[in-house]
Parts: structure tokens; C-alpha cells; sequence
């Protein structure tokens, strides 16, 4: 069974750290290796991980991946494959953290910026974005190269899904590309259904 609250803040450094990847009830194991998976929708939940940046105003939806390695091995993940599947199949990369706080891109002509009419005056910062979230964002992402043998690592995957219809009944979060560090041979792939 899942932890009520997946994330908990830690004294020292005001960070959250996670539950271990074999508490969350979306997770799945193969040849030593766990990934619990929880997936961050509504305002309230948003809030528990990202108490400055408000996600759900930019059709964000965080996903949180812990993967554990139980093997005496170090498992490579530079070559990390993610997606969320939804259940018409339609694959949805994440969106990179620096761009999570950006409207979503729109296709315009490309055209040549104005100056502005009062000498000195610039046209400031236009995407709204405050540093403080940016950099909540940023902090929470999975970035991780490697996982060490008999430990675990975890963050945060950003899916844009609009404000529309619920893209998670029946979606799937898939990952792959992860390699054993002393063979190089490709672990085999996991696929967790992210609306049970």
C-alpha cells in the first residue's frame, strides 16, 4: 500500500524525500530492480511536493519515479526511456523542467522584436515565470545517470496533459534503457499502469 503522503519534508534541508519504491502501490519489480511510481494531480497533491509552483494552472502533471537497484551491480540510466502511454496509445514524452513553466508552444511566425518606444525600459520577464518555482521545478526533476548497487534514486517526470479530458484512465508509464554497468546487456523494460 501507498504512503498517504508519498513525499515527506526533511528537517535538514527543507527537501522531500520519498517512501522506498517497494511501498508505492503502482510498482514493478524484475531482475532486481523496483520502480514505484506515483502520479501528482489536483491542486492539494500538486502542493505536497511543489509547495511554490502551481502546475496544474499549465496542464502539468508530475509524475514521481523511485527506482531501487537490489543487485551488487550499478545500473546505468543515461540511456533512460520515458513515456506515458495513454489508452488510445498516443506516447507522450515528458517535458523538459526548464520548459514546464512555459505556456505550451504555439506555432507563430518568426518575427523581429520591437524596441521599445521609452529608451532604457526593456520588456522584462514575459513568461511569468518566478525564479523560486523555476527552481523547485528544476530541483525535482529525475536526473539521475546511475543507480549505485544496493540503493535507490527518485524524481519527478513533468507531463504536459492540458486541462481537458483525464489522459490517465488506462495510461501507462513506460521506462527502458536502463543497462547493467558490468555487462552493458539492457534490463528488461517496465511498463505500470498509472489508474489503479
Amino acid at each position: 500500500m501507498a504512503a498517504s503522503l508519498a513525499m515527506v519534508p526533511s528537517q535538514d534541508r527543507g527537501k522531500f524525500e520519498p517512501g522506498p519504491a517497494s511501498s508505492y502501490t503502482r510498482r514493478q519489480s524484475g531482475e532486481g530492480i523496483t520502480v514505484g511510481v506515483e502520479v501528482f494531480r489536483g491542486r492539494d497533491k500538486i502542493k505536497q511536493a511543489f509547495p511554490k509552483a502551481d502546475l496544474e494552472k499549465f496542464g502539468i502533471v508530475p509524475v514521481l519515479v523511485v527506482i531501487a537497484n537490489d543487485n551488487d551491480q550499478v545500473v546505468h540510466l543515461d540511456r533512460l526511456e520515458v513515456e506515458l502511454i495513454t489508452s488510445d496509445r498516443q506516447q507522450i514524452k515528458p517535458t523538459p523542467a526548464e520548459e514546464v513553466l512555459l505556456p505550451p508552444r504555439v506555432q507563430r511566425p518568426e518575427l523581429t522584436p520591437r524596441p521599445s518606444p521609452i529608451p532604457g525600459i526593456g520588456r522584462g520577464n514575459r513568461s511569468g515565470r518566478r525564479p523560486n518555482e523555476e527552481a523547485e521545478v528544476v530541483e525535482r526533476e529525475f536526473v539521475a545517470p546511475v543507480v549505485s548497487a544496493r540503493s535507490s534514486t527518485h524524481g519527478f517526470f513533468y507531463f504536459r496533459l492540458g486541462k481537458g479530458p483525464d489522459r490517465l484512465t488506462g495510461a501507462k508509464l513506460y521506462l527502458g534503457g536502463m543497462r547493467n554497468a558490468q555487462t552493458g546487456r539492457e534490463i528488461l523494460y517496465f511498463e505500470i499502469p498509472l489508474d489503479r
